[in-house]
């Protein structure tokens, strides 16, 4: 058979096309060259486990297919996944390694991500292996897992939650896609500033190691929670009665301070002057809240004397040769009113012992109460603390002598103290009631009536109440009452 050049021509051409087909698709399909290492580096990887990693799997970097599995062996700390990587890739020596999942059907890769913040001194070569590879949760431990919680949370219980979720967002569709188009916006914005959230969580691990340090007290506040919660579920009715009545509380408060706008900043207005007042004079409340109790127990037992004589449990002491009565400050001492009149009568205000400070009448009158504004001053009235207390003159009780009794002629003298001589100043003795004789600390014997020394004789006992000196010489009688009163003016 003769073979034409027309003939011979179409066979070299499909010859030609032949070869370059096979050579193609051993090159770009069937990877020849892969097979025998040429334009490729090989990397180990060692994982805890497979994560269901395979052979032939898909190796990226930065989402972009750089190689493939070549194997996954078994190892004494986990597997080591040989990988296949292009030459033409540059994969830092820092990256890390992980097995990622592309759909829920579990197709698995592994997944180069470099380190945030960390540059790195170089780049994968061929030979080298990573260390701390990371593999997904497997979807049977989750399932468990989540089987697990399901079986803790009663029937009753999830459909209470499932109604009660159902109640709280029907009808929330807008407000839902709202809410949904905002985190939109905030997940945008973290990723504009994913270097400051990287740097936020790789600086709160001192943090979370606080957290560590304190599980026993976040247990036991659990713990405490869960008591808490329980006392609320006790308490469910009452709550829901709460929430249902709080909204019309809340209505009417709110009319009440509404209804209360004008009158209420004046109250307010009053009671900080009130407050300032109070504040002031706060060390003579205490005062009062001290004493009053006190006071009060005393009236009581004062009283209630279960005695059936129904008098009260007080005693009363004569004063004597006390001050006289004082008149400055007051209206004069005439014309006497009417004793029928019934009106009340109209006084000037202001009326007090105006007499000095210092003088001994009235020494607890108002003139001498203690000003609280300016401490060391004493006045009647805050006003008086701030000017100063200013007396209107000296006091003469009686001026015109006692009722009755002539006012001998003579001149006052000072009752102020006299030379200290050193004796004691009081002295405790017995005295003949029938004399007025009495023996004094220097051991003379004086007479009460006179108060002068008298000549002692004989001594003896007198059958009254003390021991006196019988002998004493007749004394004139000169001890009448009015004389021991007026005794001062002479």
């Amino acid at each position: 058979m003769r073979i034409t050049p027309f003939v011979r021509m179409q066979l070299i051409i499909f010859s030609i096309v032949t070869t370059l087909a096979i050579i193609a698709v051993a090159v770009f399909y069937i990877r020849v060259p892969s097979m025998v290492g040429v334009g490729e580096y090989n990397v180990e990887v060692e994982l805890p486990s497979t994560g269901g990693l395979y052979q032939n799997g898909n190796v990226s970097y930065r989402g972009v297919d750089v190689g493939k599995v070549q194997s996954v062996t078994l190892t004494e700390e986990g597997v080591t996944a040989k990988l296949s990587i292009n030459s033409d890739t540059k994969i830092p020596d820092n990256s890390t390694a992980s097995v990622h999942s592309v759909s829920a059907v579990g197709e698995q890769y592994l997944e180069f991500t470099p380190k945030p913040g960390v540059e790195s001194t170089g780049n994968l070569q061929d030979g080298a292996v990573i260390e701390g590879g990371t593999v997904p949760v497997e979807v049977g431990t989750l399932l468990d897992q989540a089987n697990g919680l399901l079986e803790r949370v009663q029937d009753t219980q999830l459909r209470r939650v499932m109604d009660e979720a159902f109640n709280a967002f029907n009808g929330t569709g807008e407000d839902l896609q709202r809410l949904l188009d905002s985190m939109a916006l905030l997940v945008g914005d973290a990723n504009k500033n994913s270097d400051a959230i990287v740097k936020l969580i790789e600086q709160a691990a001192p943090l979370l190691e606080t957290q560590t340090a304190t599980v026993d007290d976040i247990r036991a506040w659990t713990a405490n929670l869960a008591k808490v919660t329980d006392q609320l579920r006790a308490n469910d009715p009452q709550l829901r009665d709460i929430l249902q009545k709080g909204p019309g509380v809340a209505k009417q408060t709110q009319e009440l301070f509404a209804s209360m706008n004008q009158t209420l900043p004046l109250m307010f207005s009053n009671l900080n002057t009130t407050a300032r007042t109070l504040a002031i004079y706060h060390p003579n409340l205490r005062q009062i809240v001290v004493i009053y109790p006190r006071l009060i127990a005393s009236l009581i037992t004062a009283l209630n004397t279960e005695d059936a004589r129904n008098g009260a449990n007080v005693d009363f002491a004569l004063g004597f040769q006390d001050p006289g009565t004082c008149t400055v400050g007051y209206l004069p001492m005439t014309p006497d009113r009417n004793a029928s009149a019934q009106t009340p009568r109209e006084l000037p205000p202001g009326m007090l012992c105006r007499v000095p400070q210092d003088s001994n009448l009235g020494v607890r009158g108002t003139r001498n109460f203690p000003c609280v504004e300016i401490p060391g001053r004493r006045a009647s009235t805050p006003a008086e603390c701030r000017t100063g207390y200013v007396p209107i003159g000296e006091n003469v009780p009686l001026p015109r002598g006692l009722p009755g009794i002539d006012v001998p002629q003579g001149f006052l003298t000072s009752a102020g103290p006299g030379a200290d001589d050193g004796s004691p100043s009081v002295y405790a003795t017995t005295y003949d009631p029938v004399s007025g004789d009495y023996i004094g600390p220097d051991g003379k014997t004086y007479n009460a009536g006179t108060g002068s020394a008298t000549t002692q004789g004989n001594s003896g006992t007198s059958g009254g109440t003390g021991a006196t000196g019988t002998g004493a010489q007749p004394q004139e009688d000169n001890s009448q009452w009015q004389s021991l009163i007026t005794g001062t003016v002479r």
